[in-house]
């Protein structure tokens, strides 16, 4: 007859371990400010470029609505007529703004009602997408993540080979 008998020292100490482990993996929100800062970066950034730096530049405006853009609201540019939609993607404390952050979801947008049409477009109006996020801005959240998890098992006893993106490997 062949036994198998495993005795895990500290078995106490690990239960802690794993019991800290679960409870902050179901709380990203330390991870959120960092997100968030990138991200209305990013969303200044397709502003500036006019939707190029996510890959899908903007639609020029109708002529009829360039020219009266042009008489009634000179040297503004496009998707920036009253400067609000701007503020309240990137501008965490304006009052259009949207940011519901929770354990494991964080919400940023916009809280005016045209917002959508201008992201998804219209019969009548093509999409000009205000937020595309990038590849790049995609892989960063990856990180953020992957870093929070790093350093939660750490906290909580655990050691890891996996680090964190740019952090090197302790021998």
């Amino acid at each position: 007859m062949l036994q198998f008998h495993l005795q895990i020292d500290g078995k106490m100490r690990m239960a802690r371990g794993l019991a800290r482990l679960a409870e902050s993996l179901a709380d990203y929100r330390p991870v959120w400010p960092a997100i968030e800062d990138e991200f209305r970066t990013l969303i200044a950034d397709q502003f500036r470029t006019k939707g190029e730096e996510g890959g899908a530049p903007w639609a020029p405006l109708s002529d009829p609505y360039a020219h009266w853009k042009a008489v009634h609201d000179p040297g503004r540019p496009i998707l920036q007529r009253t400067g609000d939609l701007y503020r309240s993607l990137t501008g965490a404390h304006d009052s259009n703004a949207v940011r519901a952050a929770e354990g494991k979801s964080l919400t940023l947008g916009s809280r005016l009602p045209y917002a959508i049409y201008l992201q998804k477009g219209t019969r009548r109006m093509p999409a000009r997408k205000a937020i595309q996020l990038t590849e790049t801005f995609k892989q960063s959240v990856v990180g953020h993540m992957r870093a929070h998890l790093v350093r939660v098992a750490g906290q909580s006893g655990f050691r890891s080979r996996w680090k964190p993106a740019g952090m090197a490997e302790s021998r």
